[in-house]
């Protein structure tokens, strides 16, 4: 599960290919497909409603940029193949996995773990509803670096992302997300995205999965072909990591006052990054703060004043300034 732009995609690519591991390329989830996990449907409705939905998967993929170049015809016959003609909710999840992983012509030799790439909060949650018992991986990385990459790549993506409701969205997913990652009883791993291509991380991340160190993760690959990085990505990796996304340069972004807050908001990070803690006086010092736009915020406002945006943008800096003024007072919100 990821927290924002924390490196999910290039770290579940590094296990493409890897010696014991099943892995489908891409994200996903079953979820619209059945009421409940024990529901069972028909294998043909099942496959073609998962190939119209996911086509992308075996394909082209426009935000990852890469085509996987996979037969979409061979990938349903063996499917159907290999499958029972009713299945439940979990059957067809690991019968799309061994598809894909007989599809690629990769051995099923001592396989140890099923990798699934839940990214998103809820996808998540919904995933341990079906596996209880998973392990489950965060990538996790300094949420005010977090922050900028969420604001500025997602606006460089596409306009509909250039407003404070996004900025204020992608502020409380990463400290909703963190909070949510503690908060769970599986067995899990933490793992940062500056830390994320070491060959020390890289080691306690076979171990985590129970397998021997394979050197093809330290390269990110998609069905075995290389990955660049995803649409957002200023920078292409070609399969490697680039360092030029560990320092991102937040700390000239954000004012001293803005860092501040971002301080509070985030402090449950501090057990992976060093995060000031504030007493009480400081705290009450920055209340005349939070009800000034952040200077990102503030250029929105300047450049969308004359329009319907402007409206929504400061509906939204009213929401942030609620949000921040309760967390300020320690008082719980989600």
């Amino acid at each position: 599960m990821t927290t924002g732009r924390t490196g999910s995609d290039y770290l579940v690519n590094c296990l493409d290919g890897v010696k014991g591991i099943i892995l489908f390329g891409g994200k996903f989830s079953l979820d619209k497909y059945f009421e409940n996990k024990n529901e069972k449907k028909n294998q043909k409705f099942l496959i073609d409603s998962f190939l119209k939905d996911k086509k992308h998967l075996l394909g082209y993929d426009e935000i990852e940029q890469i085509d996987k170049k996979i037969n979409i015809k061979k990938f349903k016959k063996l499917f159907i193949q290999i499958s029972n003609k009713e299945l439940s909710k979990n059957e067809f999840f690991f019968k799309l996995y061994e598809t894909y992983h007989k599809i690629l012509n990769r051995s099923f030799k001592d396989i140890k773990a099923l990798v699934h790439h839940s990214h998103t909060y809820n996808a998540t949650k919904s995933f341990i509803k079906d596996f209880p018992e998973c392990k489950i991986l965060f990538t996790i990385r300094d949420p005010r670096a977090n922050l900028k990459s969420g604001i500025l790549s997602w606006g460089n993506f596409h306009n509909k992302y250039r407003t404070i409701n996004h900025i204020f969205f992608y502020l409380r997913r990463i400290r909703n997300d963190i909070i949510y990652a503690l908060k769970i009883k599986n067995k899990k791993i933490f793992i940062k995205l500056e830390e994320s291509n070491l060959l020390s991380t890289k080691k306690k991340i076979c171990s985590f999965l129970n397998i021997k160190f394979d050197k093809k993760i330290m390269i990110s690959t998609v069905a075995g072909k290389i990955w660049n990085g995803d649409k957002l990505s200023t920078f292409k990796s070609k399969g490697k990591f680039n360092k030029k996304f560990i320092d991102n340069n937040w700390q000239t972004y954000f004012t001293k006052k803005e860092v501040l807050i971002l301080n509070v908001l985030y402090q449950d990070y501090e057990k992976f990054y060093k995060i000031k803690k504030l007493n009480f006086f400081s705290k009450l010092s920055l209340f005349p703060y939070i009800f000034l736009p952040f200077k990102c915020e503030r250029l929105l406002i300047k450049k969308n004043i004359f329009s319907i945006i402007f409206l929504n943008n400061l509906y939204s800096i009213i929401k942030k300034i609620i949000y921040t003024q309760l967390i300020l007072l320690n008082i719980k919100i989600k």
